[in-house]
């Protein structure tokens, strides 16, 4: 059995209880033992068990990964230039949700599932490991049953979202959703709903495999899936203190490097 270890961790947010400082479960000066893809041990790093291979957080934090419960990834079509006239106070005059619907429509599988992988990967990139994907662009059945095919090829939680209904702040570039739970959304959370920064990391991990009702990851404890993220960055804290920044050094998804 091959075993990873993560060691030199400064800060580990577990989601668990057990840990320090309150819901997101801290640990410090901490290691993680991944085998078979899953989490099997953790604690202080002095009592680290030995294992095939190492990597060094050379003191910097490592979080779950983050658990998007809401992501609309199978679409086609680019409506950029309708949100920039947007932002220029032009009058709207664009065809909207319905654009996309056409082009999602006209659209062949192999181009459906280039879009969907590149936005996956975009993510996976941004420390976002786990994605529910919803259908909503196809409005008919067959239309719907194919976007719904096409994700579950990517992700195993999938959603019927056929009464597309989103907020409007997002009606002319939902594409862009996916970006924004993994880096602005934290900050936003924490300067403009007046979340603590805790709250803001516990409802994009533990709180998002809570809506798929997933127990096997948003959190790191033996037996959870080995999904986390080392940032370049000594704590949590910095999600929110650096927005914008990218602050994502390392991926592992089922405990593989990615």
């Amino acid at each position: 059995m091959s075993a990873l270890l993560v060691d030199n961790i400064g800060e580990l947010v577990t989601n668990s209880t057990g840990g320090e400082d309150g819901p997101l479960g801290i640990r410090r000066n901490a290691a993680l033992l991944v085998e078979d893809g899953r989490v099997a041990w953790i604690g202080p790093a002095r009592y680290a068990p030995a294992a095939d291979r190492r990597i060094d957080a050379d003191g910097a934090a490592v979080l779950p990964g983050f658990v998007d419960s809401h992501a609309h990834l199978v679409f086609a079509g680019d409506r950029a230039a309708e949100f920039a006239a947007r932002m220029a106070g032009e009058r709207y005059t664009g065809g909207g949700i319905r654009t996309t619907v056409g082009a999602t429509r006209a659209a062949s599988d192999d181009e459906l599932r280039a879009t969907v992988r590149r936005l996956r990967d975009e993510a996976m990139r941004q420390g976002t490991t786990t994605i529910e994907i919803k259908s909503g662009y196809g409005l008919t059945v067959a239309d719907e049953a194919r976007s719904l095919r096409i994700a579950a090829e990517f992700s195993a939680d999938t959603t019927f979202l056929g009464a597309h209904v989103v907020p409007a702040e997002y009606a002319d570039r939902p594409d862009d959703y996916v970006g924004m739970v993994c880096g602005p959304m934290l900050a936003l959370a924490v300067r403009e709903m007046r979340m603590t920064p805790a709250e803001a990391v516990w409802a994009a991990t533990a709180g998002g495999a809570r809506a798929l009702r997933r127990d096997d990851v948003g959190r790191l404890e033996p037996g959870a899936r080995a999904d986390l993220m080392i940032l370049d960055a000594p704590s949590h804290l910095h999600l929110a203190y650096r927005p914008g920044v990218p602050l994502i050094r390392q991926v592992l998804h089922n405990g593989v490097p990615q």
